[in-house]
């Protein structure tokens, strides 16, 4: 009886995918070296040690939040899911210096859409860690099915799958 309603409910689960917002390598969240992502305390997610500046949308959806100082976008997905993606850590402090946006808030954007760029030399010279965090801020009825950490991906490859129950 159990097995039936669990493939029932499952049948209904909607899959989401999140795709890599820049080429590099993936990291869990707890390796993370700023303690508000690494424990989690926005969200759970992924993040991202780049090989490149260049940072694009990794789901469908609408620009909720850029932050003046560039260094952050939010993004309204088109299934409800709400993320952020940061791009560097303590970056904040740049306060826009080496950071491009190409979207502002209501913009409809697609996966895989440039959503900002960096300068990755410049900001790693200036002494700031890179790593860029994408984590799902409410994640409620959302679970996360799939995560891929420790490998290597190119901008646009899946790194997260979730159900929306």
């Amino acid at each position: 009886m159990f097995d039936s309603l669990r493939k029932m409910f499952e049948k209904n689960a909607k899959t989401i995918s999140l795709k890599a917002v820049e080429d590099g390598r993936t990291i869990p969240m707890d390796e993370v070296n700023d303690q508000t992502f690494a424990q989690e305390l926005l969200g759970p997610g992924i993040a991202i040690v780049p090989s490149n500046g260049t940072v694009v949308s990794p789901i469908n959806g609408t620009i909720a939040t850029v932050m003046d100082t560039k260094h952050a976008v939010c993004i309204q997905g088109e299934d409800g899911l709400e993320l952020i993606v940061h791009a560097g850590l303590d970056t904040v402090e740049l306060n826009g210096k080496y950071y491009q946006t190409y979207k502002e808030i209501g913009d409809q954007v697609k996966a895989g859409d440039v959503l900002l760029e960096f300068d990755l030399e410049e900001i790693t010279k200036a002494g700031y860690d890179v790593t860029t965090p994408i984590v799902i801020t409410n994640l409620g009825d959302y679970k996360i099915t799939k995560c891929l950490t420790g490998q290597q991906v190119k901008a646009g490859e899946e790194v997260i799958q979730l159900t929306k129950q």
